[in-house]
């Protein structure tokens, strides 16, 4: 079953079992693929997939910390669930120490051992994780490596 059925069937199970807060957050995720859709003109693919539910859980994560700046408690709340609903599709994080080894393979295949190589290493291994582990993370741990 691909993600986008699979978000489908979560969306009418939903619906079925009236909870209101998944049934709200899954069909905002289903207008924004919707939206991906029609924007590319074509099907959308696992990976096209992917990339809207991160962009909409980097969106809501963004979200909190103005909540969070504003005091508005029931907000944070809100968010919080809609992101517990969204990584559901998303792959399971990436561990360290697998980071770190697909980081030095790269840095070996490129042969960089300056900051200034820090944009070769980082379109390599970010191709490599796949939306396994965050930009941030991988910004860091090759800053790490390279300093």
């Amino acid at each position: 079953m691909s993600l986008m059925e699979h978000i489908s069937n979560d969306r009418v199970a939903a619906m079925k079992a009236g909870e209101a807060q998944t049934l709200s957050t899954l069909r905002l995720l289903s207008a924004a693929l919707k939206n991906k859709k029609i924007e590319l003109g074509k099907e959308l693919e696992e990976g096209d997939v992917l990339s809207v539910v991160k962009k909409e859980v980097k969106a809501i994560e963004d979200s909190i910390v103005s909540f969070v700046a504003g005091a508005r408690e029931d907000l944070v709340a809100k968010a919080r669930a809609e992101v517990e609903t969204l990584k559901k599709y998303l792959p399971e994080e990436m561990g360290d120490e697998k980071l770190e080894t697909i980081v030095k393979e790269a840095l070996a295949e490129i042969g960089a051992v300056t900051k200034t190589e820090m944009g070769k290493v980082m379109g390599r291994v970010m191709g490599k994780v796949a939306g396994a582990a965050d930009g941030k993370r991988v910004k860091a741990m090759v800053e790490k490596l390279l300093s």
